[in-house]
């Protein structure tokens, strides 16, 4: 997969535009440089067809050029330094996310950083230009643009601030504020993040058209979604509660598939989609997909913990659908199987990268009601998902225990996805437990990560994490 190798202070990266050609169908890309604190060429933003494609072509990043970083890395890095995954061999990229003993020049850390602060920019180098327009684009499209880049700029800037805490806030394109920008306190990004997603909301459609009628972009209840999920981190557990019930409530969209689909948990536009993207170079499977399954007579390459697969009870149907196993030379050795497809498939059982789906939204809602000690609706909410699983209800009665119960079914069921374990353990106050007892090498402050040494090294302005 293509990474792009970018410093902080580059930010002026350059906008891949798609032209559809009139005359043919065909498909052309056309570089735009963006020189200093100039916008591109007024071109992309005079004409509602250019900016379409630009959109395309902010989307085609996340799915395509930062997908090793935004989904990959960010599911198996983040799943090492929590107690999920491990690589089979020693091996110097993974193991010091294992020991929680990375470097501030560690490489993926960089890539990463990189990646996401690559999109914040395309997202900000679109609005402004949108908002600087005097002519030719329809307010529609003014409308949903602005909306599309909102949402994607606040779903990186919540993993930039989950992964780094305090991280620098570029709201513009303007290289000569982007250069020397300080950490803006977390409290901050969240408020960014939470506006973002409220204007967002307001600008997006209920349904998939703007996708085509598929899962695509996102729409107002992706940004519901991430808003939900956004609440519950921050503690504002009434608008966790509240933005997690409209995207449930919203059965015309959305829906829990039944045990027997776990299979399909992924595949394309299913009931519980809510955001999805499909890389161009993948037809119908994924980099996981791909990544992950490495035969069943062969060492798999990356792995799934002990401490992860005896967190499963016995008889959950996750296990079976979601967990694979290789046996070589009598041993057995497990990894993640949740995508299924890992060549091209044109089928109904394509697969997407799905950022968003409906199962989280129970567990943000259980937790939101439990938080609020409705504690008889978070276990109605846990047991969706138990059930669904086929499990027994929960035992859980108490507010503590009801806690325990979902952190339970938060790590079997969102394992090995965009770093859902690694932001819990820290954001719950349970990673100095739960890794001190099982890594004799964890130290509090490895719960985020270090600030990449090149960014320091080109802005004086950046502080390092404690600890590195």
């Amino acid at each position: 997969m293509k990474t792009i190798h970018l410093s902080y202070r580059l930010y002026l990266v350059t906008l891949v535009v798609s032209l559809a050609l009139l005359s043919s169908g065909c498909k052309k890309f056309i570089d735009v440089g963006a020189p200093n604190s100039q916008l591109v060429s007024s071109t992309v933003y005079t004409n509602d067809a250019t900016l379409k494609s630009a959109l395309a072509g902010l989307f085609s990043q996340m799915a395509n050029e930062t997908s090793s970083n935004l989904q990959f890395n960010l599911s198996f890095v983040t799943g090492n330094s929590a107690d999920e995954m491990k690589f089979y061999i020693p091996n110097e990229t993974y193991d010091g996310f294992n020991s929680n003993t990375i470097f501030e020049n560690d490489v993926t850390v960089q890539n990463m950083w990189n990646s996401y602060y690559s999109l914040i920019y395309k997202a900000n180098l679109i609005i402004e230009g949108v908002q600087s327009s005097k002519e030719g684009l329809s307010a529609a499209m003014k409308t949903e643009a602005i909306a599309e880049a909102k949402f994607v700029r606040a779903y990186h800037y919540f993993y930039l601030t989950n992964l780094w805490g305090d991280v620098p806030l570029a709201l513009s394109t303007d290289a000569a504020i982007n250069n020397s920008l300080s950490r803006s306190p977390q409290a901050q990004i969240y408020q960014q993040i939470i506006q973002d997603l409220k204007d967002a909301k307001d600008g997006l459609q209920a349904d998939y058209s703007y996708g085509g009628g598929e899962r695509i972009k996102p729409n107002k209840y992706a940004a519901n979604a991430l808003l939900a999920r956004v609440y519950l981190y921050t503690g504002d557990y009434a608008n966790a509660e509240a933005n997690a019930a409209a995207v449930i409530g919203y059965t015309t969209l959305y829906n829990m598939l039944p045990s027997s689909g776990l299979s399909g948990i992924f595949v394309k536009n299913n009931a519980e989609a809510i955001f999805q993207l499909n890389a161009s170079g993948f037809v119908g499977f994924t980099q996981e997909g791909q990544t992950y399954a490495q035969g069943s007579t062969q060492v798999p390459m990356y792995q799934l913990s002990s401490n992860l697969l005896n967190a499963f009870e016995k008889n959950d149907k996750r296990f079976s659908s979601w967990v694979a196993r290789s046996t070589y030379r009598g041993a057995d050795y497990y990894y993640p199987a949740k995508y299924k497809q890992k060549l091209q498939n044109t089928t109904a059982l394509a697969e997407y990268a799905t950022y968003l789906r409906l199962g989280e939204q129970y567990l943000i809602l259980a937790e939101a009601k439990a938080m609020q000690n409705d504690l008889a609706g978070a276990v109605s909410d846990i047991n969706v998902i138990r059930s669904r699983a086929g499990l027994s209800n929960t035992t859980a009665t108490s507010k503590a225990d009801i806690l325990l119960a979902i952190e339970q079914e938060r790590r079997i069921e969102l394992f090995a996805e965009y770093g859902h374990r690694w932001n819990d353990l820290r954001r719950t106050g349970r990673a100095n437990v739960v890794l001190g007892a099982i890594k004799p090498t964890w130290k509090a402050y490895a719960a985020l990560y270090p600030v990449p040494r090149t960014e320091r090294m080109n802005n004086n302005n950046l502080s390092q994490n404690q600890g590195y």
